[in-house]
């Protein structure tokens, strides 16, 4: 089981991950839509 200071690594990593996928399009306007998919598949692609 993770300790607390690994499950705060881990998020902050992923929003890392998260946050170089937007900026590799920085003209492009997201919809929630577009954004949960987004998600999914980043989620998908880490199981």
């Amino acid at each position: 089981m993770p300790t607390e200071k690994e499950i705060l690594m881990i998020q902050k990593a992923t929003m890392f991950d998260l946050k170089q996928i937007l900026e590799a399009n920085p003209d492009k306007t997201y919809t929630v839509d577009e954004l949960k998919a987004l998600i999914d598949a980043y989620i998908a692609g880490l199981q």
